[in-house]
Formats: C-alpha cells, sequence, structure tokens
C-alpha cells in the first residue's frame, strides 16, 4: 500500500504507508531540543535559462527562527560548523565538484554553530563513506540527487532539476528553485528513503542520473 502526495500538478511521489518510521524534522516543533537532534542543509540546482536561481543552499529551521523568516526553505546566509564540508562529500559521491563554490557563496563558511540546542553535524563520518547507489527513476522527488543520513535523520540532500523538463516535475512553469514543493513534500520524499536504509550509523544514497 502506498501515501502519495501531489508535486506540482501531475506527479506524485509516494511513501509506503507501513513501516515508515516518522523523522522529527525541527521545523515540526518550535525548534525545541525534543524535535530533533539535527537541522537538515541541502542544495537546490535549478536552470538558469527557464529563469531559476541555479543554485540556491537552504537550511530547514524552525518557521519561527529568527534566520527563518517564515519560510518552507530558509535561504543560509552562511554555511556553519562544516555543513559546507558535509554538502561537499554529498556532491562528490553524486559527482558534483562544489567546493570551490561553497568556500565563496553565500559567504565564506566558518567552524562556529549558532543553531543551539541542535547539534552541529559530524561531518568527519561522511568524509569516505562509499555511497548507495540506485537509479534515477527510484528517486523520491524529481531532480533528487543525493541524501546523507545519519541514525535515519536526513542531514544534507541535493536536488538537481537541471535538463528535467517542466512535464517531468509535474509543474506546468518555472519556480525559482527548479521545483514546485513544499517543505513537508521534502519531508516526506527524504522519510520514504530513509525507510531504505539503516537506522543506525551514517549513510549517504546517489540517484544516478542516465
Amino acid at each position: 500500500m502506498r501515501r502519495c502526495i501531489r508535486i506540482g500538478t501531475n506527479l506524485f511521489a509516494c511513501a509506503l504507508a507501513v513501516g515508515i518510521p516518522a523523522l522529527s524534522f525541527p521545523q515540526t516543533t518550535s525548534g525545541s531540543a525534543d524535535a530533533g537532534p539535527f537541522v537538515t542543509v541541502g542544495l537546490f540546482f535549478a536552470s538558469i535559462e527557464e529563469g531559476a536561481r541555479i543554485f540556491t543552499p537552504v537550511r530547514l529551521l524552525p518557521r519561527e527562527h529568527a534566520e527563518a523568516l517564515g519560510h518552507d526553505f530558509p535561504t543560509v546566509l552562511q554555511l556553519h560548523g562544516g555543513e559546507d564540508r558535509l554538502l561537499i562529500a554529498l556532491g562528490r559521491a553524486a559527482g558534483l565538484s562544489l567546493a570551490m563554490t561553497l568556500q565563496r557563496y553565500p559567504t565564506e563558511p566558518d567552524t562556529t554553530w549558532p543553531y543551539a540546542p541542535f547539534k552541529q553535524p559530524p561531518v568527519h563520518d561522511f568524509d569516505r563513506l562509499e555511497p548507495r547507489r540506485r537509479a534515477a527513476t527510484d528517486a523520491t522527488l524529481p531532480g533528487l540527487r543525493a541524501a546523507a543520513f545519519l541514525n535515519g535523520f536526513p542531514l544534507a540532500f541535493i536536488i538537481d532539476t537541471r535538463g528535467l523538463s517542466l512535464a517531468a516535475r509535474g509543474m506546468e512553469r518555472a519556480t525559482s528553485s527548479g521545483l514546485d514543493v513544499s517543505r513537508a513534500q521534502v519531508e516526506v520524499a527524504l522519510s520514504a528513503i530513509a525507510a531504505t536504509g539503516p537506522r543506525a550509523g551514517a549513510w549517504i544514497i546517489v540517484f544516478e542520473r542516465p
């Protein structure tokens, strides 16, 4: 049995209705300490030819956080506490060289971690991981390229919609991020992936492009 949510106008991301443990995303519980130990960081790549921003880093802070401004996908102002290293490792697994970009944009990363009570990501756990690899058709969102998990929690993701038609994304018009989804839809998609891997330890999954 599958539970599906609508993406855009006619494309569905489905999660198994039975056996998928619920993930605790920090934005769902007012940023309290029991909301989850980490904050998810992600990158959206989109086609500049259709008027999208080619590169958008996001951090899924609680919506009421001062930096989030109530947005579903708060834009990263600065990468902190090794988030850049985590995204570089995730990108490398997916064949993307992100080091030069992330060292400069949106500004130079630093080593501080200003998001207590959420924990700083243990980036060293991901430096030399051999990723699990699946076909792009197995991705739970159009353009989902890679994701990193720790103890079942999604620490990072990359969504790259370049080269995908609007029809392939279930969309009628372009968006700035390249994909017309809500945070809740991304959460469901990442939850479905988490259910396919170990509940303990660090792991990376990459959805290979043809």
